[in-house]
C-alpha cells in the first residue's frame, strides 16, 4: 500500500462515522468525493491489501457503495460548500 492509500484509508476510517467528511476530501487529497470513494472502493476490494481486517474492509465497501449511490450533485455540493 502506498502512503496515499494509507492516508485515504485512515481518512475514511476516521470520517465515515460522521458521514464521510466529504467537504475535507478535495482540500486534503485534491480529488472530488466521487473519485475518492471510487478509489477507496477499488482499494478495499483489491486482494492486494492484507493490512485491512475483514470487518473494516466490509464496512468500508458498504460505506463507499452507499456514497457512490448518492446523486453526484449532492457530494459535489458538499465538497464545494467547504471551499
Amino acid at each position: 500500500m502506498t502512503r496515499d492509500d494509507q492516508a485515504m484509508l485512515a481518512f475514511a476510517t476516521k470520517w465515515s462515522r460522521f458521514g464521510g467528511g466529504d467537504e475535507y476530501i478535495l482540500p486534503e487529497f485534491g480529488i472530488t468525493p466521487q473519485v475518492f470513494y471510487q478509489r477507496l472502493l477499488a482499494m478495499v476490494t483489491s486482494t492486494l491489501i492484507n493490512d485491512v481486517d475483514f470487518s473494516t474492509r466490509t464496512y468500508l465497501m458498504d460505506f463507499c457503495s452507499s456514497k457512490l449511490a448518492q446523486p453526484a450533485s449532492r457530494s459535489v455540493a458538499a465538497a464545494h460548500s467547504a471551499v
